[in-house]
This record gives C-alpha cells, sequence and structure tokens, in this order.
C-alpha cells in the first residue's frame, strides 16, 4: 500500500507527467489527513485559493485519506519523543505523517526522503 506525500500530490495538481506516470502505478493510494492540510493550506495562500482549494477538493475525493486519530498521535508522539531526546528533530508536520504511515503499516513516497530517514521503522521511498 502507497501513502502519497505532499509534493508528489502536488506535482500531480500541476500536471506533471512523472507523477501522473508513477501514480497509474499504484493500487490503492492514499494520504494522510495532515497532507490534506498542507495541499489545503497551500491552495489558500495561491494566487486563485477558490480554484486550488477547489483542485484540491477533487484530487482527495479520489484517493483514500488517513486519518490522525488517537492511535496515529500516540505513534507520532513516540516518534517526536524518541527523535527530540536524541538530537535529531525532524518537522513536526512530518512527525504526524510518518505516525499515521507507521500505524497503518504503509509506505511513503516522497521526495523529501532525507527528512523522514532518520524515522525508524517508516517504510519509504522516493520518486
Amino acid at each position: 500500500m502507497t501513502v502519497l506525500d505532499t509534493n508528489f500530490l502536488i506535482d500531480l495538481l500541476r500536471g506533471k507527467e512523472d507523477a501522473s506516470g508513477m501514480a497509474d502505478s499504484f493500487d490503492d493510494p492514499k494520504t494522510t489527513a495532515i497532507n490534506a492540510f498542507e495541499l489545503y493550506y497551500g491552495a489558500g495562500r495561491s494566487v486563485n485559493p477558490k480554484k486550488g482549494i477547489s483542485e484540491v477538493g477533487n484530487l482527495l475525493k479520489s484517493i483514500d485519506v488517513l486519518e490522525f486519530n488517537n492511535f496515529t498521535a500516540q505513534k507520532a508522539g513516540e516518534i517526536h519523543a524518541e527523535l527530540m531526546n536524541s538530537g535529531n528533530p525532524v518537522d513536526i508536520m512530518d512527525v504526524l505523517i510518518a505516525g499515521i504511515v507507521i500505524a497503518n503499516k504503509e509506505e511513503l513516497v516522497t521526495r523529501d526522503i532525507e527528512h523522514f530517514r532518520r524515522i525508524k521503522g517508516l517504510r519509504c521511498r522516493s520518486w
């Protein structure tokens, strides 16, 4: 199973061929509620927020969105504590995404591989 990171979804929205071609190869692509937030935030800050928000909504209707709930919050909290205790922090949004991905036993597809490689137990791959 595959979870698509925000950078992948942005490239899909922009119609980039590498993302579109790769998206067709996934059997049940998903994303997380955190990625959805990042997309809506970006759309709201864009030159044409109404259009951007509509495009994000349409994209998210086409894939499953994994929730941030008590179980995934616990996993994200464990990840964040471990990273902070080791002096190796990662952006909090990436920690929340990783918590959801790990809790759901999924793999993350991202271009930000360096951010995520520090998180133990997270399966991720670059595209």
